[in-house]
């Protein structure tokens, strides 16, 4: 007849319960977000939980490794805060793939990526062309970052009713009306403020762009 230990089933109770509190106090980072730092700790805190329940090692030492390595990883990402250099060492910096649709190689060499994921990673994102590209980075926690040239990001909801209230004065102008065209100054989803109207071809081919998307 097999004998349970009872004391083997709090340890497991005690050290899930630890394992959580703990991590909550190590942050609150997806594995996706997580820097290279926190990925180590993470793994060595993994392996040290489990040996109070399978190496035999005596819950209280456990516990104190456990925390000196989250105090660790606190520490060194409040020096990544004061000191760029910390940064730079323990996270490092985004490097830029793509610059106004040219691809630079040098850079992607670096990273040790070939133009062929390159383009999987721009198609998974829905962008069918590098030259549509503005910006494209790939960041410290290995996570690309995309951005469109100007006239093709999406327009908000401002400069959408900016673009209406142009398109009604065509409207009226053609049909005769001359009426004094009241202006709406908003902030645009590019940063710049609306402010002398657009031309008819302009108008017409902003809002064809957005009926294509």
């Amino acid at each position: 007849m097999i004998e349970l230990d009872f004391s083997l089933g709090w340890k497991t109770i005690v050290t899930i319960i630890y394992g959580t509190l703990i991590l909550r106090i190590a942050g609150r980072k997806s594995l996706s977000q997580m820097t290279v730092a926190q990925t180590v700790v993470m793994l060595a805190v993994g392996t040290v939980l489990i040996e109070p329940l399978v190496g035999g090692v005596e819950l209280i030492d456990t516990f104190t490794l456990v925390a000196i390595s989250v105090a660790t990883l606190i520490a060194i990402e409040y020096s990544e805060i004061k000191f760029p250099i910390v940064r730079k060492l323990f996270t490092g910096e985004p490097v830029v793939l793509i610059e106004n649709g040219e691809v630079k190689r040098e850079n992607l060499k670096r990273v040790r990526m070939t133009i062929q994921q390159l383009e999987m990673e721009l198609r998974q994102a829905s962008i069918a062309k590098i030259a549509d590209i503005k910006w494209a980075t790939i960041e410290a926690n290995g996570q690309f970052g995309f951005l469109l040239r100007d006239e093709l990001q999406a327009i908000g909801g401002c400069e959408y009713q900016e673009l209406l209230h142009r398109l009604e004065a065509i409207e009226k102008h053609l049909a005769g009306n001359k009426g004094q065209e009241s202006h709406i100054h908003c902030q645009t989803s590019f940063g710049k403020e609306i402010k002398d109207p657009l031309s008819h071809e302009d108008v017409f081919k902003k809002v064809a762009l957005t009926n294509k998307k």
